[in-house]
């Protein structure tokens, strides 16, 4: 059914929002609007792909009966309802209140929903799903099994799905109905398809099999944990809410310890028996991403050594199962992994990024031959591939070309020439290209700038304006905005920076300020993006209202300018990361207004990390610091990100010392809170506790907040825990 006129629908949402913000910018923010009443929420498009060849895209929406799919035509701007939980209809019955997600088969005719998602830890979940088949308004189960099933996929010529259901692989076929089970040995131990803890946390790899072109074979991984123990090595997460505390035994790999045996498997979808390839002699290493190169029966796969520095890209005859290295990779500290692998021409040439330069670039390459050239060169990054136009010859990317704050985006041909900026300098770019190409969507924000929408033809005209949620009065006295600069240590070093002012700021007066950091490798948090319309960001401006200066910086070991900046990271966490804050709270006591005995620092996990290193190992230039869900101790953390950036514990315990906070406790002065959810399957709730015991052991003083049951993100917590970090703030700074 027709739901009504796009374009009315957004110019309305255009129209009520300056009016929310405008009476923002003359009042004093609070944490109840913040958090509790949400008034300060914008809008926004929720983007969900695109249909017919790109000649209508999809948004969500909520609607009377949950999350709804709209399709929007490109040429006539008309939206129409694609689908919602009202359609999925069996035997006259409605099979479920809300939908939570859909996924399009390859030739539009199905859609596969799951329903009552249930999560599992940050990027995993498990769900009952529909069938769905539009033209027949049709609804059947994926599966007869009231277990749930996770990560589903259509094969790619729309007549069959896969799916895991209690760790082994499954294929329903469309047309016969009937299901197929592929592997038979999982469970606990056993994982085929899906990704174990270590493999979903530190490589994004949920779903684990891909599809062969020909829809005829499945390749998927298959993870043995705790390989030759007899008891395996887990984590408690304990649920003390209960009568009687219930225990669930988390696999996690910590420092040093057995990652899961790893085995890459073919079957055949119609006999069901996997083959196994073979990975070569060294069995302690990462299998990190699988798929196919589109050339008939062979696929391909990236091979990681445990100490991450060294990739091959290496591909397989499904048959013969024999291997042959194609390309590789190595850093003397660590290889990056991406997703930005694009096979061409039937799978004889692929496009990738590669760092060896200095600085990640595009490099196209002959799978034979080895021939390659270079797209792009410079002094800057490639943040990533968007698009590959494989019949313009063209490949569309992510840039920091024009500053490492901002993000372009980029299109350049594959023979390196006629590079093309599709977006204005300044600010932070995305866009959604349609599958042909001759559209695409381009979300555009900046550090004070909520994000704006627009449709746009290939050559970059508008086509349509879809949402701008620009604030008007947004400059007003009482609204503080950041400000982006370079802070240069005493070292010469210039670090990126930005910098948040109470309103009618006055040099000449002092002001207490408050550093918000995190540090890790490879991260930013100075960029020139728009992240102030909820939660932190409004935070942040709620105590420069209360005449605190917020001030982040990026120390060394930070993303975006490099990988000899980023490896200063390198086999110590903390060295660099506490040095350059120290530098930065030294240079707010150089300013007129800074108070060097009033300067306090927070942050969250590595940022965590980084205020408890804080307060121990830099305590004379910080009066207070919140640590939340902090490590302590990167013994503790998991193998695949320690051991990335600190390298083994048995060739680097040097290191390891200096980077554990629970080393430097003898110079804690106080002044910390430090906050933790027992059910934080990611950072334990143990690093925590550890610290506290060597505190307690000094009988040093110290505020700690602890929330039952949550994990690393707190949910459900914020309003709670920003009213205490506001106290805590302001009893102490």
């Amino acid at each position: 059914s027709i739901i009504g006129d796009a374009m009315t629908r957004l110019a309305r949402a255009a129209l009520i929002l300056p009016l929310l913000w405008a009476s923002l910018a003359g009042q004093t923010l609070t944490l109840e609007d913040i958090f509790q009443n949400r008034a300060y929420q914008l809008e926004s498009i929720r983007l969900a792909g695109w249909v017919d060849g790109g000649a209508g895209y999809i948004t969500t929406s909520q609607g009377d009966d949950g999350r709804q799919y709209l399709r929007h035509d490109v040429a006539t701007g008309e939206e129409s309802l694609l689908l919602s939980a009202s359609q999925l209809v069996i035997g006259g019955r409605q099979v479920a209140e809300s939908i939570d997600g859909m996924t399009l088969s390859p030739d539009e005719a199905w859609a596969l929903v799951p329903t009552g998602t249930v999560s599992i830890w940050r990027r995993s979940s498990r769900a009952i799903y529909y069938l769905h088949h539009f033209a027949r308004a049709e609804t059947r189960p994926l599966s007869n099994s009231t277990d749930l099933q996770q990560a589903p996929a259509f094969s790619p010529d729309g007549q069959s799905v896969a799916y895991v259901l209690d760790n082994n692989l499954y294929v329903l076929n469309l047309g016969s109905g009937r299901t197929r089970q592929l592997t038979r040995d999982g469970g606990f131990r056993v994982i085929n398809g899906h990704g174990d803890w270590l493999y979903e946390e530190e490589f994004s790899l949920t779903r684990a099999y891909a599809w062969s072109p020909d829809s005829k074979s499945i390749a998927f991984l298959r993870f043995h944990q705790w390989p030759g123990l007899d008891e395996p090595k887990t984590y408690p997460l304990v649920d003390e809410l209960q009568t009687y505390p219930e225990i669930f035994y988390l696999p996690y790999p910590k420092v040093g310890e057995k990652n899961s045996a790893m085995r890459l498997g073919v079957v055949n979808v119609g006999r069901g028996r996997p083959r196994w390839i073979d990975l070569g002699p060294e069995t302690d290493i990462y299998i990190p991403r699988i798929g196919w190169t589109g050339r008939p029966g062979e696929l391909w796969f990236y091979r990681l050594d445990r100490r991450q520095q060294n990739l091959e890209l290496i591909t397989a005859d499904a048959k013969t199962r024999r291997t042959r290295v194609v390309a590789r990779q190595s850093d003397p500290a660590w290889v990056s992994l991406t997703d930005d692998l694009h096979f061409i021409d039937g799978g004889q040439r692929f496009l990738w990024t590669d760092e060896k330069s200095g600085y990640r670039h595009i490099y196209l390459r002959d799978i034979d031959s080895g021939a390659e050239t270079a797209l792009t060169s410079g002094d800057w990054e490639v943040s990533n591939i968007v698009g590959v136009d494989a019949g313009a010859g063209q490949v569309i990317f992510n840039s920091k070309r024009d500053g490492s704050a901002q993000r372009q985006v980029y299109r350049t041909g594959f023979d390196g020439s006629g590079m093309t900026r599709l977006t204005p300098l300044g600010g932070w770019h995305t866009v959604m290209p349609a599958p042909d190409f001759s559209y695409y969507i381009h979300q555009s924000n900046a550090i004070n700038t909520p994000p704006t929408w627009t449709l746009k033809r290939a050559d970059g005209t508008v086509l349509r304006l879809l949402l701008d949620a620009a604030l008007p009065d947004w400059g007003a006295d009482n609204l503080p905005t950041w400000e982006l600069f370079n802070l240069t240590t005493t070292d010469g070093t210039e670090l990126r920076a930005k910098i948040l002012k109470p309103p009618g700021f006055d040099p000449s007066r002092k002001y207490p300020t408050l550093i918000y950091t995190y540090g890790g490798p490879g991260s930013q948090l100075v960029v020139d993006r728009f992240g102030g319309g909820r939660g932190r960001g409004l935070w942040h401006r709620y105590l420069a209202q209360q005449g605190y200066v917020i001030l982040t910086s990026d120390n060394r070991g930070t993303g975006g300018r490099g990988k000899a900046f980023r490896n200063l990271a390198y086999g110590d966490l903390g060295k660099w990361s506490l040095h350059d804050q120290i530098e930065t709270a030294k240079w707010v006591g150089r300013q007129s207004w800074g108070i060097p005995g009033r300067i306090g620092i927070w942050g969250w996990s590595g940022g965590g990390y980084l205020t408890a290193l804080a307060l121990t190992a830099g305590a004379d230039h910080f009066r207070m610091g919140i640590a939340i869900a902090p490590v302590t101790d990167f013994r503790l953390y998991d193998t695949a990100w320690t051991e990335r950036y600190m390298g083994l514990l048995t060739e680097n315990e040097a290191g390891y010392d200096s980077t554990d906070v629970l080393s430097h406790l003898d110079g804690y002065r106080g002044g910390l809170l430090i906050v933790h959810g027992t059910g934080d399957d990611n950072v334990h709730a143990q690093n925590t506790w550890q610290m506290v015991a060597g505190l307690v052991e000094r009988n040093a003083e110290f505020d700690m907040l602890m929330y039952p049951n949550k994990n690393h993100g707190l949910p459900g917590t914020h309003y709670h825990l920003y009213s205490r970090m506001t106290r805590f703030v302001k009893e102490r700074l």
